[in-house]
């Protein structure tokens, strides 16, 4: 009866870890001076020099990947902005443009597939989003851009298909908040 006893014990704590250590990646709402979003605790952040639609600049990145043990989860969670400049935003049709631009440039990324985009909108801000889901692939990746306050914004999730990921990656999407 004790051996149980002490195996039942030994198996709750052993349980107890496992579990704490599968959701080691908790959530936090990250901000800067322009936007804030819920993604997992202790990002990357930093800075690159890119050519972009808008020419070459600087773009800031906010990026959290798993540790290589955590690599049958996600694959990526990742806010990045840079600046537009304000000829691209001056009428609709022009920024419909640059938003067609941009997220096709992106798209070239991931793949060379004729990937469909759609207009989409975050917060009352025009933008476009794509999903690449290939059958011979086990990775779905979610791209959405917007531009807001003369700053395009793209936000990527890369995620294993098979692995329950729907509320995080809606937390991520859901959260974000351009600040004024």
């Amino acid at each position: 009866m004790r051996t149980s006893f002490n195996l039942a014990i030994v198996s709750l704590v052993i349980f107890a870890c496992v579990s704490c250590s599968d959701n080691g990646n908790r959530w936090a709402k990250y901000s800067d001076r322009s936007f804030s979003v819920r993604m997992p605790e202790k990002p990357q952040v930093y800075d690159k020099q890119e050519a972009t639609p808008f020419g070459k600049q600087t773009v800031h990145y906010v990026s959290w990947k798993p540790e290589s043990l955590e690599l049958n989860k996600f694959k990526l969670f990742q806010v990045s902005y840079t600046d537009c400049p304000t000829r691209f935003t001056s009428d609709a049709n022009t920024l419909s443009i640059a938003l067609d631009s941009s997220i096709n440039a992106r798209k070239k990324d991931f793949t060379e597939l004729d990937v469909t985009s759609q207009p989409i909108e975050i917060n009352g801000y025009p933008g476009r989003a794509f999903i690449l889901s290939p059958d011979k692939d086990n990775v779905i990746t979610i791209v959405k851009q917007i531009v807001a306050n003369n700053k395009r914004y793209d936000l990527t999730v890369i995620a294993k298909k098979d692995y329950p990921t729907n509320s995080e990656v809606n937390d991520f999407f859901n959260s974000f908040q351009v600040l004024r």
